[in-house]
């Protein structure tokens, strides 16, 4: 992904790594700290979803007119990190407030699982489908571009999280009994 986006030297690409990861922990504590205090988990994550497809895009769509945009790769990643890396620990927190009194080891644990299980499974779906590249619009030379097929792969997925999610309702049944 780097190196299609422009960004080739070792340390460039350890930078971004090092700023991905400070953007999700940026993120974690702003999105977290709102959340905490409006326990608007579902509006919180339906928003960083739907933000995720769009910052995902420049991950793997190579415009043929402008060429390689590292400015706009790193930026895009730095935000991707800073929207989609709050995400789990937020819903986390959701899980434990919906199955109040429940243990919330368990459930953090089954959400963990359930979350390594899933990418165990789409890893190499999306390893396959980063082989692929697609060609968009290659009869206009000034919209001629293409796009890797793990981007497609994972902004279907995202879609098609954001429209199961929109339908999630239940009680927040800790924040009820703590009075929030």
């Amino acid at each position: 992904v780097m190196e299609r986006g422009g960004v080739t030297d070792r340390r460039g690409i350890a930078w971004a790594g090092c700023g991905f990861e400070i953007a999700i922990v940026v993120g974690g504590i702003i999105l977290g700290k709102y959340v905490d205090r409006t326990k608007e988990y579902k509006r919180v994550t339906l928003a960083c979803i739907a933000v995720s497809v769009i910052l995902i895009l420049p991950l793997g769509l190579t415009e043929h007119k402008l060429g390689k945009e590292p400015g706009l790769l790193i930026v895009s990643l730095f935000f991707l990190g800073f929207f989609v890396g709050p995400v789990q620990p937020i819903n986390a927190e959701l899980a434990v407030d919906v199955t109040y009194p429940g243990d919330e080891t368990a459930v953090e644990s089954i959400q963990q699982f359930g979350g390594n299980f899933c990418s165990a499974l789409l890893v190499p779906v999306a390893g396959r489908a980063a082989k692929l590249d697609y060609q968009l619009l290659p009869n206009i030379p000034s919209l001629a571009s293409d796009i890797r097929g793990d981007v497609i792969f994972m902004m279907a997925l995202s879609i098609a999280t954001y429209c199961f999610y929109r339908s999630f309702d239940a009680p927040l049944r800790r924040s009820m009994m703590d009075g929030d």
